[in-house]
């Protein structure tokens, strides 16, 4: 509550529940375990902050989180047409047709925006709030760990002094004017404004860079649409948004460096590459005037660019992509579109290094690592790899999981552990940390046509870029002792319900002999364990690499396991810290249906489970007089909000109008997506 304390709701009242549909609802919460129940309770969780979550919840949901405790910040009711938005701070007054939902302590603000707004008249970055948001920055173990500290590897500080002042120079250049040679004089700057012809230039430049470095057909344009509402919404009364496109399509640029390993996922190096101009002083028309962006973030771009050179040539377990989005300015639309896709494959990304005005700051040559929760590893490794290779940076980490003012976000949404490197969250911010302690003063040019090159710190973007490329370097070209390695969430089952367990070599050395693998099950309250299984794992284990080894049996249910490996001390390590660890793991059938506990007794978050549920197939719960009182759908929105997992489905024991049904023997039905009943059978409620 500290975190939202003096909040303000604009609109906290709880009448005329029929007068709208789902109402917008801010919900107070402290605990993991709070927000989990939360969430359970809604329809959909469109946003989450420290301390407060926004969902889309009925009458009876509001009633049971006032029941349970939940203090209710505010409660708001869209009309037709109406949309969401974050804006970065609050500024009064609002534009009309704008209006104010959740004040979040002058940070943020949580806006209603009617379908007649000028939202060109709103002096904020406005952000749509997610259709979807996902708890797992919030709730889950990081799924990666840094590397232990060991001492700097000579290749990789050779390799980071080849990171060149002069070629950044020269692409942030390239990139913010239009005759490098003439320098940063009136009618030089480019516009990189999305939907402004000029910016295909700048795209075919990215393109044509990352495709010397990688290779031609490592690189490809990846295609989003953009609506010219957005386009409307953007810009200054000064200029004339309505001869946007209605189809205009922006691109994002994607090169790829490929792994030896095809499933091992993949890394992603990003900056925004288009740019606007709506803070000039005397105003700005995107048709006519230049967004020359140098800073914000052709700085970034440059990294991405020189990174993508420096690291070409190395040999990867998996594989990096290096992206330029369009259309961050306009609302995150590039990097929103590629997450949405990403999430939809199910795309094993292990991290996003995304960097956005990274030149500016004259004062220090200094960094802030925005995190949330969940990849808070990430900044503690990229923090490390700074003081290993005396880099020259000053860091500052930022846990702020509610940050939003770049193209991390949309990876947060989604579930994916990523982090912003900024000069200074935020540039225009005067309460910040940095601003208070003299280490930033605010960037005056920021959003404006004299965002241009002769204004930045090279050695900054310099020193930004050795730590990008050291932080991936380390797996291809460190040089040291192994370090094996079991985290949470290494334990997993798999489609012929057997186990299979991860491990990993975290070190900057190769495990050249065999070493012990050991699982065993425990108690709940992780005593009395037992070993179910030992092997010796293969030999010739890389730095960054992972072996999977597969494990017989076919239990189910909540369970408790340790794993640990090398137990016998085979592999000299710089490290034996993460040699072990206790995994809880919800064990899912896939290849039969199981219902379990049976009994069931609802209260304290007690969840029935339905597990083995072909993917798409209904679940019906008929109460004892034979009424249907619940249904879900496997894999559907609800259900993945709820933390199902695949060919999973969730009850806790609430009918339609969420509240908790009584005590009696209820009948439950699985259809699959044909209509074909697969199993009826009985469930027995207890209260």
């Amino acid at each position: 509550m500290n975190a939202i304390k003096g909040a303000l709701c604009a609109s906290l009242f709880f009448i005329s529940f029929a007068l709208a549909n789902q109402p917008l609802v801010g919900v107070s919460w402290k605990t993991s375990s709070e927000l989990t129940a939360i969430a359970a309770l809604s329809e959909k969780v469109r946003y989450v902050a420290r301390g407060v979550a926004f969902v889309e919840a009925n009458e009876s949901a509001v009633q049971q989180f006032t029941k349970w405790g939940f203090p209710i910040l505010c409660l708001d009711r869209p009309q037709a047409g109406d949309r969401y938005f974050v804006a970065d701070h609050l500024h009064f007054p609002l534009p009309q047709g704008i209006e104010l939902v959740f004040d979040g302590g002058g940070e943020w603000a949580l806006l209603r925006v009617g379908p007649n707004a000028r939202l060109h008249e709103a002096p904020h970055f406005l952000w749509p709030l997610p259709n979807n948001y996902s708890l797992k920055g919030w709730l889950d173990e990081p799924r990666r760990a840094p590397k232990a500290l060991q001492t700097a590897s000579p290749a990789v500080a050779a390799l980071i002094e080849e990171v060149a002042a002069e070629r950044l120079q020269t692409h942030v250049e390239t990139l913010a004017l239009k005759d490098p040679a003439l320098g940063s004089v009136p009618g030089n700057s480019r516009s990189r404004f999305a939907v402004h012809p000029e910016i295909l230039e700048s795209t075919e430049y990215i393109r044509s860079q990352l495709a010397a470095a990688l290779g031609d057909r490592a690189v490809r344009l990846h295609s989003f649409p953009i609506d010219s509402r957005r386009v409307t919404s953007h810009t200054s009364r000064r200029g004339n948004p309505g001869h946007a496109p209605s189809d205009t399509t922006a691109y994002n640029v994607i090169g790829t460096l490929a792994g030896s390993d095809p499933e091992a996922g993949y890394y992603i190096v990003c900056a925004h590459y288009d740019a606007t101009g709506t803070r000039s002083a005397g105003g700005w028309d995107w048709q006519s005037d230049p967004a020359p962006g140098a800073d914000d973030n052709a700085s970034g771009v440059a990294l991405v660019i020189e990174s993508a050179k420096l690291l070409a040539g190395q040999r990867f377990p998996w594989s990096i992509l290096f992206i330029a989005w369009s259309g961050e300015e306009l609302g995150l639309l590039g990097s929103q579109a590629y997450a949405a896709s990403a999430a939809d494959r199910e795309d094993p990304i292990l991290g996003v290094l995304n960097f956005d005005m990274i030149g500016f700051n004259d004062l220090q040559q200094r960094l802030e690592l925005v995190t949330n929760p969940g990849s808070r590893w990430l900044g503690d490794q990229m923090a490390s790899v700074a003081e290993r290779y005396e880099i020259g940076l000053n860091i500052d980490l930022l846990e702020d999981g509610g940050a939003r003012l770049s193209d991390h976000a949309p990876f947060w949404a989604r579930g994916y552990d990523a982090i912003l490197g900024i000069e200074n969250y935020l540039p225009t911010d005067s309460t910040t940390y940095g601003v208070r302690e003299g280490r930033y003063r605010i960037n005056s040019q920021y959003h404006s046509v004299v965002d241009l090159p002769d204004s930045l710190n090279w050695e900054l973007i310099r020193c930004t870029t050795q730590l990008a490329v050291a932080t991936l370097a380390e797996y291809g070209l460190g040089e040291g002792t192994p370090n094996l390695a079991v985290f949470t969430g290494d334990l997993s089952s798999d489609r012929a319900d057997d186990l299979r367990v991860r491990v990993s070599n975290i070190g900057l050395g190769a495990v050249a002999n065999s070493f012990s693998v050991q699982v065993s099950q425990c108690a709940l309250d992780s005593s009395r364990c037992e070993v179910i299984h030992r092997e010796q794992a293969p030999e010739g284990l890389t730095p960054g690499a992972s072996a999977e080894l597969h494990i017989p049996w076919q239990r189910f249910g909540e369970m408790v396991f340790l794993i640990e490996v090398d137990t016998e001390g085979q592999i000299n390590e710089v490290s034996e810290v993460d040699n072990r660890v206790f995994q809880r793991l919800r064990l899912v059938p896939q290849s039969k249906i199981a219902v379990f506990p049976n009994p069931f007794r609802i209260g304290n978050g007690s969840v029935l489970r339905f597990s083995g549920v072909p993917l798409k197939s209904s679940v019906q719960v008929f109460g004892p007089a034979g009424d249907l009182v619940w249904e879900a759908i496997e894999d559907d929105d609800a259900q993945r909000r709820l933390g199902a997992v695949a060919n999973e489905v969730l009850w806790y024991g609430i009918n339609h109008a969420n509240i908790p049904v009584g005590n009696g023997v209820y009948i439950y039905t699985i259809h699959s997506p044909e209509g074909t009943l697969l199993i009826r059978d009985k469930i027995a409620v207890v209260r």
